[in-house]
């Protein structure tokens, strides 16, 4: 069985080599939940923003059903669905617009 979601070695690096995520990997298969649980500024949003291809990232490989997030981004967001924490893109389109 193919995970639906792949995280390979995932490093992500702000200026000054501050890491926000170092080397995670996962691996969610159909039917799992899994959550991000931990302190501000531990990488959480910075994962979920990699994963639905909004943030790239220095090292490692996110695949969505096989789909490498970095070759097919198209792809990859077509399976996928994010709704960001910001809700100022509210401001300038209707719901039905956000879901189109």
């Amino acid at each position: 069985m193919q995970a639906i979601l792949e995280i390979k070695n995932f490093t992500k690096t702000y200026s000054q080599n501050k890491k926000a995520a170092d080397n995670l990997s996962l691996s969610v298969m159909p039917g799992e939940i899994h959550g991000f649980i931990g302190h501000n500024g531990a990488g959480k949003t910075t994962t979920i923003r990699a994963i639905v291809g909004v943030m790239d990232f220095n090292d490692g490989e996110i695949l969505i059903a096989g789909h490498s997030i970095k070759k097919e981004p198209v792809k990859c967001k077509s399976l996928t669905a994010y709704i960001p924490d910001n809700p100022d893109i509210y401001d300038y389109i209707t719901g039905i617009q956000y879901l189109n």
